[in-house]
């Protein structure tokens, strides 16, 4: 009698698998001006570009593709999030980032539902009525797998190396240029460069850390131009899914110094092909800068190891690794999970 209620209780709140082809795919927030939805953009480009299906872009306010910050080579036609929800069936896909689980999709729309888990802190509660889910690193499968008992698949996310400014010669950079990257809250944002010039001064005086940037609009093209003419990224976010600025540094033959963002270490090996510690050891990170201002061939060393680890996040591998999701899940929405 138990085990028959169990039964009928997991039937109600579970996704429930679906044998139809697909139809139409629906990516929440694609033309968003931000990492994480540009990476949703291009899981709805793969299934358009590579398995034939119709897409639409769900805007929430007023986005639209010519953002200002990326490139998009296929134009999805914009649908609101109203008419997305009158018109999804049962045939549909619908493709969203965990920061939209506040919208609970899962349990409320038809479809196919898939999520591509990218950060741990942009949802109070994971929506956990989709069908299937993907990780960008492992310390977010770890996350999501302690805190919801969810085995989820990783893939990380992918950097356009085809698509990177020529960058000079690491030694042929100024000498103790620094470009500071902050992420974070405005608190946070505020006061962490003050605690890293104090930890700094008292080690080795002068040290210019003033070249900051803060969160900018920049087209992506003047953003990685900066990342590159520069010898030292210094990456102030405290947590992140995955980071891929400073993956984009390592790219350019930048060293790459700062908090690892529990993400990062998808791909940071500290004394390896960085110098990173965790959030919150600020003094951990200016003793890895004055390591690497007082040392530079050994930080020339690590940008040229950042730069071999960098080459391995290329487009071709994540949508290779997507390819293999997408073949089942069109199949019968869903994928099996690892052990």
């Amino acid at each position: 009698m138990k085990d028959r209620l169990l039964t009928r209780l997991r039937g109600l709140v579970a996704p429930r698998p679906i044998t139809s082809p697909a139809r139409r795919v629906f990516v929440v927030g694609a033309y968003l001006p931000n990492g994480g939805t540009y990476m949703a953009y291009h899981l709805g480009r793969i299934l358009h570009v590579d398995f034939g299906l119709e897409v639409a872009a769900v805007v929430l306010g007023d986005e639209r593709l010519e953002n200002g910050i990326f490139d998009y080579d296929v134009n999805f036609p914009a649908i609101s999030i109203a008419d997305m929800e009158q018109q999804i069936v049962d045939e549909d896909v619908l493709v969203a980032n965990p920061s939209f689980s506040n919208y609970f999709f899962g349990p409320r729309l038809p479809g196919r539902k898939l999520m591509y888990i990218q950060d741990f802190k942009t949802f109070a509660l994971l929506d956990r009525y989709f069908n299937h889910y993907v990780c960008v690193s492992s310390f977010v499968a770890r996350f999501i797998k302690t805190t919801y008992g969810l085995r989820a698949p990783v893939i990380p996310a992918f950097i356009e190396l085809g698509r990177l400014p020529t960058a000079p010669a690491w030694r042929d950079r100024p000498a103790g240029s620094i470009l500071v990257h902050l992420k974070g809250d405005s608190a946070f944002r505020s006061i962490a460069p003050a605690k890293l010039r104090e930890a700094v001064a008292r080690r080795v005086p002068g040290v210019d850390l003033d070249h900051i940037l803060d969160q900018p609009a920049l087209p992506q093209a003047d953003f990685l131009a900066r990342l590159g003419a520069c010898r030292y990224l210094v990456s102030l976010s405290p947590a992140e899914g995955f980071g891929l600025v400073p993956l984009e540094a390592m790219a350019l033959g930048t060293t790459v110094i700062g908090f690892d963002g529990f993400g990062g270490r998808e791909y940071m090996r500290p004394g390896k092909n960085c110098l990173v510690t965790s959030y919150p050891d600020i003094e951990g990170v200016a003793e890895g800068l004055v390591a690497a201002l007082i040392m530079p061939a050994f930080a020339e060393r690590l940008a040229e190891a950042g730069r071999l680890t960098a080459l391995q996040f290329g487009y071709q591998r994540f949508r290779a690794a997507w390819h293999s999701q997408f073949h089942r899940f069109l199949e019968t929405g869903r994928v099996a999970c690892p052990t």
